[in-house]
């Protein structure tokens, strides 16, 4: 009974090869991912700039606290 009902939703079921109605909404959507990708290449290359800038701080910070150490314990003696 199951399978005779699942054949008959399946031969009624319209089907649609295509993704989109007509030519303009395809164009639109192409559109879009066009515009997707060029923010996307945008944004990677600034999370490599803002990857580099926390690198460099860390360097810094570190560098910084081992030259404060050191000059705290030359002021000590």
């Amino acid at each position: 009974m199951k399978f005779i009902l699942i054949l008959v939703l399946l031969m009624a079921a319209q089907s649609h090869a295509g993704l989109f109605g007509n030519d303009e909404e395809q164009q639109r959507w192409l559109q879009y991912e066009q515009t997707i990708r060029s923010e996307r290449q945008s944004t990677g290359d600034w999370q490599i700039i803002a990857g580099l800038l926390a690198i460099g701080a860390v360097v810094f910070f570190t560098v910084g606290t081992a030259l404060g150490s050191k000059t705290r314990r030359d002021g000590k003696r």
